[in-house]
């Protein structure tokens, strides 16, 4: 596991949370939220959201991202497989 810090394309549901991400050129499905929180309670509108997902191959990973809703900006933080 090492930070990333890479951007990546996220497409969200009604709700604003992540259901599919590409990075590095792999999409990957959320199967499940399994943390949602504020890194930094004087910036809430930067979230880290936790998150298992199975990449199109179907390989499980546990994986962070960050979203800035300032910016729209997602990205991928680290990757845990």
């Amino acid at each position: 596991m090492s930070l990333l810090n890479e951007q990546i394309d996220v497409r969200s549901t009604a709700g604003g949370n992540p259901a599919q991400f590409t990075w590095r050129g792999r999409t990957f499905r959320v199967l499940r939220i399994m943390g949602d929180w504020s890194p930094h309670p004087e910036a809430p509108d930067t979230r880290l959201i936790r998150v298992s997902a199975e990449s199109e191959a179907g390989e499980p990973s546990i994986i962070d991202i960050r979203r800035d809703a300032a910016s729209d900006c997602w990205t991928m933080r680290r990757q845990w497989n």
